[in-house]
């Protein structure tokens, strides 16, 4: 993986898609305090500037983009996957960890953690942790999905828990490093005070606490008593700026310090500005089109697979790419991500466009010439708005009758909608099987029998070779059913002001860690 993430900044390097801003460093918000003595300065005030905050502070609670990148500063989980190591499995709350059988995995801790709030962490909490996860509280269904294999936690001491599964699960310990839904989480704190005052005010293992919660700002001070090396900055704040062109101004103005979700036709605005640069990588993410159908439904016409298989043969996503995208976006080779190493299929085809065949298909189609609305919440995904009223534009010269339509929130029962699809941990199973398999009530209603087998084989088989069969059997159905159209791996860029030594991650994870994270200059 770390050859290949080399590979794609070399490309994006050469392409001029990593930028270096101007040698001056622009008026800034934040401030640096002394060197520590290695060249590495503590930062005093760190803002960042995002395009949405958390709903919740319960990192196991509606699981996303917006979430993860605040959450992996609060929280930790039993063992960590290095992004900068070709996500190398390495100890964090569990000192070690071994394989007592195929459905038991015993776990190691460290004595010397305590929670933000002075308690001690013990195995007590790991089993709170996943027997939390069995309950349905409203938004956890991912993060339920994500450990669905575990069956329950012994406790053997208060620094020797067993993780016991309920199928043979190869991948348990790479499940357990995920950012999206394995951090452990304060048994005798979330007892004491509630689901809601934890989400509102949460206490964590992490580099960093909560001291406010807003829709408007998320405001972290250092944890003093972190057991590991503590973190290059003293606060850090994420502002909400939904609008991009805010987030911009706040960057160049000095009122923050890092921004996401910079427009990539506003990387040279950026790269041109004194005391500011651009960076920009390919994330761990497919932007799809959703579709709502169970196949019985008359009046949904989405129902009719030769329709759905219609729509998807008639958008040129390289087109996409190009308008848009600088071309950078690339169009996937079927669901799957570069970041599964050796469990990646570089032959697979590309996504097709074939407007001819799209419209013999329609012709074959039930469709009957239904309006077809494409529903998105304004804004929300990096050209988002463009790229539905360009597919609208290719579905009506296909011959079928749709308009685009905005809304402020989503409903379950949207026929056509915008999605993105980020992987969970990097293998087949936490990528298009965790995202559309392992969900029995999913959007997709009625999966076929034979891609529900194939998923079964890839998530509890031993066997390499069998698990890659697997997985290339759910590309093959996924891409026959169409339950949603792929787009293209999407390029991120973040605006950086200089002065600070930090990357992204193609997870989206912003990590402001002690190893990832310091200033330059005083």
């Amino acid at each position: 993986m770390k050859r290949i993430l080399s590979a794609l900044l070399l490309a994006l390097l050469a392409a001029g898609m990593i930028f270096a801003g101007g040698s001056q460093e622009a008026e800034a918000a934040s401030s640096a305090a002394v060197s520590s003595g290695d060249g590495k300065y503590v930062v005093d005030t760190l803002r960042i500037g995002v395009a949405s905050l958390p709903t919740s502070m319960d990192p196991t609670l509606n699981v996303g983009n917006a979430t993860i990148r605040v959450h992996f500063n609060i929280f930790d989980t039993l063992i960590y996957a290095d992004q900068d190591d070709s996500y190398a499995l390495k100890p964090m709350l569990a000192e070690s960890w071994e394989r007592i059988d195929d459905y038991t995995l015993e776990l190691k801790l460290r004595d010397d953690v305590y929670w933000h709030n002075g308690d001690k962490f013990t195995s007590k909490d790991v089993q709170f942790t996943f027997d939390r996860l069995k309950k349905n509280i409203p938004g956890n269904t991912l993060a339920q999905s994500l450990m669905n294999t575990i069956d329950h936690v012994e406790i053997i001491d208060d620094y020797t828990c067993r993780i016991v599964t309920s199928v043979v699960d190869p991948l348990l310990e790479i499940r357990i490093a995920s950012s999206w839904g394995a951090w452990i989480l304060p048994a005798d704190y979330i007892t004491e005070v509630g689901d809601d005052e934890f989400a509102l005010h949460p206490v964590g293992t992490g580099p960093f606490m909560v001291e406010s919660f807003s829709p408007e700002k998320v405001v972290m001070k250092r944890a003093e008593n972190y057991w590991g090396e503590k973190p290059y900055v003293n606060t850090i704040e994420y502002i909400n700026y939904p609008e991009a062109s805010s987030r911009i101004t706040a960057l160049m103005t000095g009122e923050v310090d890092i921004i996401t979700q910079l427009p990539l036709d506003q990387v040279p605005v950026v790269e041109n500005a004194k005391g500011v640069n651009a960076v920009s990588l390919p994330i761990s993410n497919i932007h799809v089109i959703e579709f709502y159908f169970d196949g019985e439904d008359p009046s949904n016409p989405v129902n009719d697979k030769k329709l759905r298989q219609a729509l998807s043969l008639a958008v040129d996503r390289q087109m996409l790419s190009d308008a848009f995208w600088g071309g950078k976006a690339e169009v996937p080779r079927g669901h799957q991500y570069p970041d599964f190493g050796d469990m990646y299929f570089a032959d697979y085809p590309v996504e097709e466009y074939n407007l001819e065949k799209a419209r013999q298909l329609l012709a074959e189609s039930n469709y009957s010439g239904q309006e077809i609305t494409y529903e998105l919440r304004n804004g929300y995904y990096t050209f988002g708005n463009e790229v539905a009223e360009a597919v609208t534009d290719m579905w009506r010269d296909l011959g079928v009758n749709c308009r685009v339509v905005f809304k402020d929130s989503e409903d379950d029962d949207t026929i056509v909608r915008n999605w993105s699809n980020s992987m969970r941990f990097p293998d087949p199973a936490g990528g298009l099987w965790l995202l559309w398999g392992n969900l029995e009530e999913w959007r997709w209603g009625h999966k076929p029998q034979a891609f529900l087998d194939a998923g079964n084989v890839l998530t509890t088989s031993l066997d390499k070779e069998e698990r890659k069969a697997a997985a290339r059997e759910l590309m093959d159905i996924f891409r026959e059913e169409v339950p949603a159209i792929l787009l293209y791996y999407p390029v991120e860029c973040w605006g950086v002001r200089d002065g600070l030594e930090w990357h992204p991650y193609a997870s989206q994870t912003l990590n402001f860690r002690a190893d990832a994270f310091w200033g330059t200059e005083a």
